[in-house]
């Protein structure tokens, strides 16, 4: 049997609108790097049903998307525990216009929040420090954040600057929230994480 691919933006999205779901492919990543930031370590069954119900409660997805997915989760897990320059938030390429690079990461932010109010246990003392909620609020500010209307280089500028910032927040709410054995490079590999 052979092994799922990683799941581009661009397929991602057109499978994601083939099951009529209201999710973009960034917020799905986003939700799925907020579980895992979070801690939260779920298997097969259950990460799908969390995706489905974030993208659309009355879809399921298809066999090979889960795959992808199942994949998707694997990887990025792999990225948040190797070094700084590994985890990226999956959004579109620098070809794409401006204006739809700002908006996916909008959604990332979104699908970031939302995986950490998923999987953080209740009154997490990590998410009551100060600098953790000014990071959570600046996450929440990016997702207000207006399409712009050209690409020139102030513009740029400006959203590569708010790209690397919600590249390091992820990486530090990993660093600050996942189970600490997580840390280490030559932690033991499961096979099938399971829910906590």
């Amino acid at each position: 049997m052979q092994a799922a691919l990683l799941p581009s933006v661009e397929s991602l999205a057109l499978a994601l609108t083939e099951a009529n779901a209201d999710c973009s492919s960034s917020e799905l990543h986003g939700l799925m790097s907020g579980l895992l930031a979070s801690g939260a370590r779920l298997n097969r069954h259950a990460l799908i049903k969390t995706l489905e119900s974030h993208a659309d409660p009355a879809q399921a997805f298809n066999d090979a998307m889960i795959a992808s997915l199942w994949q998707l989760q694997l990887q990025t897990l792999e990225d948040f525990n190797a070094d700084e320059l590994a985890y990226k938030p999956m959004l579109p390429d620098d070809e794409e216009p401006l204006a739809a690079r700002v908006v996916a990461l909008a959604d990332f932010c979104r699908g970031l929040l939302a995986g950490i109010g998923l999987g953080a246990p209740a009154n997490s003392p990590v998410l009551a420090e100060e600098t953790m909620r000014e990071t959570l609020q600046d996450l929440a500010h990016i997702t207000q954040v207006d399409t712009v209307d050209d690409d020139d280089e102030e513009g740029e500028a400006a959203y590569l600057e708010l790209h690397e910032f919600v590249r390091l927040a992820a990486m530090h709410l990993f660093e600050e929230m996942a189970p600490r054995e997580e840390h280490a490079h030559d932690a033991p590999e499961s096979t099938d994480p399971t829910l906590h």
